[in-house]
């Protein structure tokens, strides 16, 4: 068998989704449904439609016994669940969580309105810190590793990667004697493509499920000596764009799978994670733009703004510039501007849900004021109090803290900053 095939068809299209074991239930009849006359019936026509009721009856017990039995047949013909865990050169098998063509940069949006925390890099900062010491010790890219994690269980929306399975990359068998079955798409010439119950490994932690990765990447083999993923190891390219051009068509066949982790790679600035040979962070440069802040005395309300000619023209309009409140990178995470007409006032959120939500109850969407990304976060505050400008966001703690003290609700971080 050409276990190199096999492998590159599982990772084309094996994958497993969202969808649910199919349970097969046993159609039943209730015996006391059949009601029986104590009366003495004498006329022939009555009698003659009790036998046929008696006929219809048997005939509805037979045919539910064979619905029976077909359904019990077919249940037995899916328990047999796929427990093959190496292939036969001992390379782990595995498939893809999340198919790759439902992959999106934004992550599933399931907060509410005015949502303060933002789902990418929470999911980021899950894994981060394993995936850099796992790719430090081994010659890999940890900003590669994360992107991967990324895509293959969808920002970890996957079911398996999900608590209390923690698999992010589909691998499969048991972990410590830990596993979950679930239902995969396999192909066969024999049926063609199909599902079966397949089982897979149940992780303590991500950081487990990272380590599995570093097998894959570092372990298969096809022929003694000659590593199928060498080509993405840190002592065999110049930078994470390399490795993940090498991974297309060998982790993934999707012709824009490197493409696609490298846009999540800049995107959250992932190569801040990655080490150079002497240990230390790769420096990445980062273009930014001055974030200007300015205050309205009469509604309280603060408004930020990287137009210099929108600050220019707000100062006219009797605001106060306060300066510059933090530097935004020109490319990163969107941060979307709303404002409310009735009172006036703006809204700046990350989060898609809580625009859209936003947008629904009457605010007017004004586009993508700036982007997120660093490592300052800037604080977001909430004054149940107010009217108008209920919402400030400083890159300041000590203001932060002032706040706080005088009423205001900590929601968090807002966004990022340099």
């Amino acid at each position: 068998m050409d276990y190199k095939k096999l492998l590159c068809s599982v990772m084309l299209l094996g994958s497993l989704g969202s969808s649910t074991l199919v349970a097969y239930g046993e159609e039943t009849i209730d015996s006391t449904g059949t009601q029986e006359s104590s009366a003495i019936v004498e006329s022939s026509s009555s009698i003659e439609t009790s036998a046929k009721t008696q006929d219809t009856s048997e005939e509805a017990d037979k045919e539910a016994e064979t619905t029976t039995t077909s359904s019990t047949e077919q249940a037995e013909e899916t328990m047999a669940v796929d427990e093959v865990e190496y292939d036969a050169l001992g390379n782990l098998q595995f498939h893809h969580p999340i198919p790759f063509e439902e992959f999106t940069i934004e992550p599933p949006a399931f907060r509410a309105a005015r949502s303060s925390v933002s789902t990418q890099q929470a999911f980021i900062n899950q894994i981060a810190p394993s995936a850099k010491s796992l790719a430090s010790a081994n010659d890999l890219y940890a900003s590669v590793m994360i992107a991967q994690a990324i895509v293959e269980s969808g920002w970890g929306s996957s079911t398996l990667s999900k608590v209390p399975n923690y698999n992010l990359f589909g691998i499969k068998g048991e972990y410590n004697g830990q596993s979950v079955t679930m239902k995969t798409q396999e192909w066969s010439q024999k049926e063609g493509w199909h599902y079966v119950d397949a089982k897979f490994r149940k992780y303590p932690s991500y950081k487990e499920s990272l380590g599995d990765n570093v097998t894959v990447l570092k372990k298969t083999s096809f022929s003694s000596g000659n590593y199928y993923y060498s080509g993405a190891w840190k002592s065999n390219t110049k930078s994470y764009k390399d490795a993940t051009a090498y991974l297309t068509g060998r982790y993934a066949t999707a012709p824009t799978y490197g493409s696609t982790l490298n846009s999540v790679i800049e995107t959250y600035k992932l190569t801040q994670y990655d080490t150079t040979s002497n240990g230390g962070s790769t420096p990445a440069p980062v273009q930014t733009n001055a974030m200007y802040r300015l205050y309205n005395p009469n509604s309280g309300e603060h408004f930020y703004t990287a137009s210099t000619a929108e600050r220019d023209k707000v100062k006219k309009a009797g605001w106060r510039y306060e300066g510059i409140g933090w530097q935004a990178p020109k490319s990163g995470t969107p941060v979307y501007r709303l404002y409310n007409p009735n009172a006036g006032d703006h809204h700046y959120t990350p989060n898609v849900a809580e625009k859209n939500n936003l947008v629904k109850v009457g605010w007017r969407y004004e586009g993508v004021s700036w982007y997120s990304g660093g490592s300052k976060p800037l604080y977001r505050l909430y004054n149940p109090n107010a009217k108008s400008g209920a919402h400030h966001y400083t890159l300041l703690q000590s203001e932060r803290n002032n706040l706080i003290k005088q009423g205001w609700r900590n929601e968090g971080t807002g966004w990022y900053g340099q």
